[in-house]
């Protein structure tokens, strides 16, 4: 890291995490906006602050343009998520899951509650979701994207977080840590409603199946349902499950000790539906985190920042104190290779797609898409005059994602030796931060 960052990232990482992990990453994503508008240099408000201007930390630096936000009024203003959106949403879902727990506990008395109705809706439904659920955030080519997520993509646009889609690899683990959140509320109330429900009614509980014809196989099935939590509470034994069948039309069993039953619920609705759900909740917060802490640290954003607060000249904000190395050459006509240009729209290369000329939307579905997973090689044509950003770091993320090798080739047949020399330092620390291989091509 260059003298411009010799403060510890420890400090960086403190100015956007003091007020919690939501609002550092509304705080990080607002910057990166801010710096990709180009207009870095902060106008000093007094004599003073133009005196120190270049003496400052970086995490100074920060501070300042904070408070240059906050007196902002137009979209350079600092973003506050609609946090009312989510509390409104968070009553709605306890107020269905409330609901949902009455209705299935509408007990007439002349007729048991079926226990595999609510077994299902509060205890496996949950389960399933909370597994599909980790999937896509976790194993799927769509685990940072919001494409294919109409849900999810409507929930930031009633945060009003929606500008902040061009940055979908730290804003989309954010939403589905919300989502989960969402779905945690509406078991939790669920179960909270039961105690409320059971304390004031004597429920009745059974059992009838039209498949399941015989007590012994109910028996092994309560068994293996209530395997987790055995050495607590037995599962409903032998004598019960016999004394509570009954069939359609007849009435409530009579005698029938329910405690084995509606433990066997609480036990399944916790154990199924809501720890599931907090753990999938606590795992996406802590992938959240490190995303955004990965952004803060390997973005050039910052650097770039504090050199223009600095006065210093630099069309190359990405610097780096290891030796010059000059990268291997490869003929591009000659290798076996699938092409991609980074915004070079008219590229002589038979590319099959140019990125970061158009919409960020259009080009991240296109990233996250099966067409991005290429059958050969790719190679990531780029300028060398250009300048390393944010967002090519998160097309070429994507591109990882999708194919086993990509490798970064500077192409360009008019630079001078010089002038490529001082940009290759700054491409050979980009693709070090990156994990990407950086070749010459012909």
């Amino acid at each position: 890291m260059s003298s411009a960052l010799s403060v510890s990232t420890a400090t960086i990482l403190q100015f956007f995490f003091r007020h919690g992990a939501t609002t550092a990453m509304c705080r990080w994503l607002d910057f990166r906006l801010f710096v990709a508008q180009k207009r870095l240099r902060l106008e000093a408000s007094t004599q003073v602050e133009s005196y120190d201007a270049d003496t400052l930390s970086p995490a100074e630096y920060l501070n300042r343009w904070e408070q240059r936000a906050l007196q902002q009024t137009d979209t350079s203003a600092l973003t506050t998520p609609a946090r009312w959106v989510l509390l409104l949403l968070g009553l709605l879902v306890a107020l269905v899951g409330l609901a949902s727990m009455a209705g299935v506990l509408n007990y007439s008395g002349r007729q048991p509650i079926n226990i595999w109705v609510p077994l299902v809706l509060f205890a496996f439904l949950p389960l399933l979701l909370t597994l599909s659920s980790a999937y896509v955030a976790l194993f799927s080519g769509a685990r940072q994207s919001v494409a294919g997520h109409p849900l999810l993509l409507q929930l930031a646009d009633k945060l009003r977080l929606k500008h902040f889609l061009p940055y979908q690899n730290v804003l989309f683990p954010w939403l589905v840590w919300q989502a989960q959140l969402l779905g945690l509320v509406f078991s939790v109330a669920a179960l909270l409603s039961f105690f409320a429900l059971a304390t004031f009614q004597d429920y009745q509980f059974g059992w009838s199946s039209t498949l399941i014809t015989d007590n012994a196989t109910m028996v092994q099935m309560m068994a293996v349902i209530s395997w987790p939590w055995h050495w607590l509470v037995s599962s409903p034994g032998v004598e019960l499950i016999s004394q509570s069948r009954f069939a359609a039309q007849e009435m409530a069993a009579q005698g029938v000790n329910q405690r084995g039953w509606w433990l066997t619920l609480v036990m399944a609705v916790t154990v199924y539906g809501i720890l599931p759900r907090v753990a999938l909740a606590l795992l996406l917060r802590w992938r959240f985190i490190r995303q955004l802490r990965w952004s803060i640290l390997n973005s050039a954003d910052i650097e770039e920042f504090v050199l223009a607060q600095q006065h210093q000249p630099s069309r190359n904000p990405l610097v780096s104190d290891d030796p010059l190395v000059l990268p291997d050459v490869i003929d591009i006509r000659a290798t076996n290779a699938d092409l991609i240009s980074w915004q070079q729209p008219q590229s002589d290369w038979p590319v099959v797609k140019n990125l970061g000329s158009g919409d960020w939307l259009e080009d991240e579905q296109w990233l996250s898409s099966s067409a991005s997973a290429r059958p050969r090689p790719v190679l990531l044509i780029v300028d060398p005059l250009q300048t390393p950003t944010g967002e090519m770091a998160d097309c070429i993320e994507l591109l990882q994602q999708q194919n086993t090798v990509v490798v970064l080739v500077l192409v360009s047949t008019q630079i001078d030796a010089e002038r490529y020399k001082t940009q290759l330092k700054s491409w050979q620390f980009f693709a070090s931060r990156h994990r990407i291989t950086l070749k010459k091509g012909h």
